[in-house]
């Protein structure tokens, strides 16, 4: 048996560690992992501060895992030593949703073939859910970025960006830092950024070389990622009339009552990906990510090497960087 530590969200603001065992024998079809890194998401953030409220619940999916073994796979597919990523959405292939292409809605998405998330040491995942990566080992916390860039793939897939110049992006936490690091530093666009932390949107625009916005000016795209109401609320009194927003904000569970009149009022043109479309996204952000990020961009990951996610937790809303990632090392379990 392989002992396994799993830190499980109980209630707000409250990890608790437990310990549990991976039998010897590994599930046919499964792969067994050892997490090394994963970013903390705004899904998991939401979770922590109350807003989704099922607890108990094992948190984490922007991982970077190294393969441990696998039972029941052709060598071809995986090797012992391979490091893999994954958005840990299921994926039937045969359902509606599949058949039109559009997997990420799949009607098993949630079937969760899998021990546990990331935030943990080890896991037993089915290995349709993994995606292998190529990155050099000294600088493989940068693939943590790669889930939610993948995201941000199927969302600007929904424009033709050729025709879109200016692009603001509201908002510079983790996925609106990654949507001005793609926009701007792979796509060349000319990328404004705004957010109310002060420091942030400076030790961003400075590092990927983006402008301070001017919340004045005319766009031909508004990137929203505060996710929360308030921001996307501002965000759209702010902008023109039928101005096309793309809002990564998922507001699960906060009052949400003003936003509709809101966009009726400006009638605009608001678009809302949920997850990340194909799963052959998760490596074209993977070729990004290889190609692009350097040690400039390392400037905007903080990383937390604790046992303790609630420090990292707390610690996230006054996190100058914008993309926090939790390297586990749990020394001890609570009972």
């Amino acid at each position: 048996m392989l002992s396994n530590i799993v830190s499980y969200l109980i209630q707000p603001h409250k990890f608790i560690n437990i310990r549990s065992y991976l039998p010897n024998s590994i599930p046919v079809e499964y792969v067994r992992i050892k997490y090394l890194y994963c970013g903390i998401c705004g899904g998991d953030y939401s979770r922590y501060l109350g807003y989704r409220t099922e607890y108990p619940i094992s948190l984490g999916h922007e991982f970077v895992a190294q393969i441990l073994d696998y039972n029941g796979l052709q060598s071809t597919d995986f090797k012992k030593g391979d490091y893999v990523v994954s958005d840990f959405n299921y994926r039937c292939n045969n359902c509606s949703y599949c058949q039109k292409g559009k997997t990420h809605l799949c009607m098993q998405n949630n079937m969760e073939l899998f021990t546990n998330r990331a935030f943990s040491l080890y896991a037993d995942v089915h290995y349709s859910y993994l995606t292998k990566i190529d990155l050099n080992f000294k600088q493989i916390y940068r693939a943590t970025t790669i889930e939610p860039l993948s995201c941000i793939l199927h969302a600007l897939d929904n424009y033709d960006l050729s025709k879109v110049k200016r692009i603001l992006v509201y908002g510079v936490g983790n996925i609106g830092m990654l949507c001005a690091f793609y926009l701007h530093n792979c796509c060349g666009k000319d990328v404004y950024i705004y957010d109310t932390f002060e420091k942030k949107c400076i030790l961003v625009a400075q590092t990927l070389g983006c402008n301070m916005a001017d919340l004045h000016n005319t766009y031909d795209l508004i990137i929203e990622a505060t996710n929360n109401t308030n921001g996307l609320l501002t965000c759209i009194m702010d902008s023109e009339y039928n101005q096309s927003i793309c809002s990564f904000s998922h507001l699960y569970g906060q009052n949400t009552d003003t936003i509709y009149t809101a966009l009726v009022k400006k009638e605009s043109n608001i678009y809302f990906p949920l997850r990340n479309g194909s799963k052959t996204n998760l490596s074209r952000a993977a070729q990004i990510i290889k190609t692009k990020w350097t040690t400039r961009e390392d400037r905007l990951i903080k990383i937390y090497e604790t046992d303790d996610l609630c420090l990292a937790f707390e610690a996230k809303k006054n996190c100058i960087q914008p993309k926090q990632v939790i390297k586990f090392k749990v020394v001890q379990e609570n009972e």
